[in-house]
């Protein structure tokens, strides 16, 4: 799996960089897609994932967008993209 960040990360509040390293290194970890889907389907992490991030997949990727925890405002450029 090859990860390219696409955009600024938006520091929000003290959590904001955890997060993200958090989840970079989940997607890291998995080796196919079918883990990766799990692993963040039962990650304990989810909900500060979700406060943080917006992801979906696509046919071979998985894209990820930054979330505003304060107001849940999504940015628009996209933080990553997981290819797989």
């Amino acid at each position: 799996m090859t990860i390219k960040i696409e955009s600024i990360i938006c520091e929000w509040d003290s959590d904001t960089a955890a997060v993200i390293v958090k989840f970079i290194n989940l997607v890291m970890l998995a080796k196919t897609r079918r883990e990766l889907e799990t692993a963040l389907d039962f990650t304990p992490f989810k909900s500060l994932y979700q406060k943080h991030l917006l992801w979906g997949f696509g046919k071979s990727h998985l894209w990820a967008n930054q979330v505003n925890p304060y107001n849940g405002q999504v940015m628009e450029k996209r933080l990553l993209i997981v290819e797989f």
